[in-house]
This record gives C-alpha cells, structure tokens and sequence, in this order.
C-alpha cells in the first residue's frame, strides 16, 4: 500500500508517508488526505493551468519558504500588512487543481517538489522562478521538527534518528542533494528559463539587499520605504503573530489538531541553530556525507555561521 509507515532506523520509531512515485520511492506527507484523494492530487500537478503572471517559489522543505513567500506576495499584492492569504493556499503539492486554478491574482504559487514533477506550464511559459535554498545542516534540523510538529506524520522519534534518514534521502521530497543537483542540471539546460536563486543565508543577513534583488526579477518596482516595512512586518515573531491574528476561529482549531509538541511553521527562523543540535560525531559524519553526495554540485555554495 502507497501510505506505509515507515522505522527512522532498524527497530526505531514510526513514521508515516505516502509514496505518490512508486517507480523510484518519492514521498510526501499525507497532508491529512486520504492517500486516493493525494495520489489523484499529485497525479494531476502536470497539467496545472497556470497564467503569464504567476510566480513560482521553489524550495526544499525546510528552508524557509513560508518567510520568503510572504514578503513576496506583499510584494506582489503592493501592501506592507501581512494578510489573511496563507502560503499553504499556494502550495500546488498541497491543493486540488481545481483549487489552484481557480486563485486569484496576484498569484504567488509555490512547492517542494522536484523539477519534473512541476506544471508543464512553467517551462512551456517560461514563468519566472525564484529558487530558494539553506545550508543542509540547519535543514536538517528544521526538517526534524517539522515532522515532529505535524501529527499526520505521526512521528516522535530522536533526532539522532531522524538524522541518518534525512541522509539517507528517506524524507519526504527525498534527498536535499538529489534535489540541488537536478535543478542544476535543470538551469544549465533550460538557460531561458528565468531562475533567480536565493540563499537564505543571505537573506537573514540583508534581507531588504537580497529583497529589492527579487524585486527587480520579478519586475515590481516598490519603494525602499515600502519594502523597509514589508521586510520589518516579516521579522519572525511579527509574521507569526500576525498570521495567526489573521486566521479565523475554525483554522486555528484545525491547526491545533494538525500540530503538537507547541509547533509553529515560524520556528526559530535563524542560522546556524545546528550547533545546538549536532553532536560532533554527528557533524564530521555529516561533513564527510555531505561532501561525497555533493562533488558534482557546483552551482550552490552554503553558508554555516
């Protein structure tokens, strides 16, 4: 059966996943679909509709895509107040395409799915994609909450444990160096494809430089008065309260079901919080790892403060 539950390692704890490509193991959350209700969902992501204004954000999980998608459909929408719309209302992994046809502009669509598997629209309109990506190590860490935070994973396991999965690229998208390199196989043979690439890293350290950057490939012109405000709306304790202080009743009671452990997609939002983390077993296995699976990668260089 395609909803398996899965042991972080021989004889761990539980997890479980769909695998929505059973031809080479590709899973996801279950979202808190019933796995039919995914499978048509995921099976029906190529033929999206989409429209000459969309903007597509890209990303690993993880790597904090709920922060830069916000700043952009402010962006976008030409206001600096944070807004009811919510990134997950975007996300074309997580929605019906029924749903996500049918949303308005502005359109800011975003997913954590590889290359191939997006709207063939994207390439055939040649829609302009921002690509965002974060240092493995605090991924990884983010990552474990994540899955530890969201119940339809059904996970409490160690993080030492989770670990060993994530490098074994048995998380759901699969592996974080299987999906960098596909998207620089994907840039070097698609050069008229407009990608802007986005280091959260950089990002954290000039966040209005790296903003007024995206700004200008997606071709809004916005004030620095304004992105100055959109920017400072979007510090991480300002963006989580003022989303939830958005949410109607019956949402954040659905929320409350759908997480535990107090978590909230706006965890922590910093860098190098891995040092908090990682052992230093764990980090030399986890620099010897990383650097055997990556030696043909060489479009992205990360930053580990």
């Amino acid at each position: 059966m395609p909803r398996h539950v899965f042991k972080d390692v021989p004889d761990g704890d539980n997890i479980t996943y769909d695998v929505v490509d059973e031809e080479n193991g590709y899973r996801q959350c279950t979202f808190a679909y019933p796995f039919e209700v995914h499978q048509e969902l995921f099976n029906k992501i190529p033929i999206i509709k989409c429209k000459d204004g969309d903007n597509f954000l890209e990303s690993y999980p993880k790597t904090g895509t709920h922060w830069l998608w916000e700043m952009i459909y402010l962006v976008k929408k030409g206001t600096c107040d944070i807004t009811e719309v919510q990134k997950g209302q975007n996300m074309i992994d997580a929605s019906p395409i029924e749903y996500t046809e049918n949303l308005p502009q502005p359109r800011v669509l975003n997913s954590h799915l590889k290359v191939k598997y997006l709207p063939k629209d994207v390439i055939e309109k040649k829609l302009k994609i921002v690509l965002l990506v974060r240092n493995p190590k605090d991924v990884a860490v983010s990552f474990y909450n994540h899955t530890r935070g969201l119940s339809f994973y059904d996970y409490d396991g160690k993080f030492e444990n989770f670990l060993q999965m994530f490098m074994r690229g048995e998380v759901d998208y699969g592996s974080y160096p299987e999906y960098l390199r596909e998207w620089q196989t994907f840039m070097k043979e698609n050069a008229d494809v407009p990608i802007h690439l986005v280091y959260y890293e950089n990002l954290h350290q000039d966040c209005q430089g790296e903003m007024k950057k995206v700004c200008k490939f997606l071709g809004n012109d916005v004030s620095d008065e304004d992105l100055q405000q959109i920017v400072s709306n979007c510090q991480i304790d300002k963006l989580r309260k003022g989303k939830m202080d958005k949410l109607p009743e019956e949402i954040k009671v659905r929320m409350g079901q759908m997480t535990k452990h107090d978590f909230s997609v706006f965890r922590k939002g910093k860098i190098g919080d891995w040092r908090n983390w990682f052992t230093v077993a764990q980090n030399e296995a986890f620099d010897k790892w990383w650097e055997q699976e990556t030696r043909d990668i060489t479009m992205f260089s990360f930053k580990y403060r």
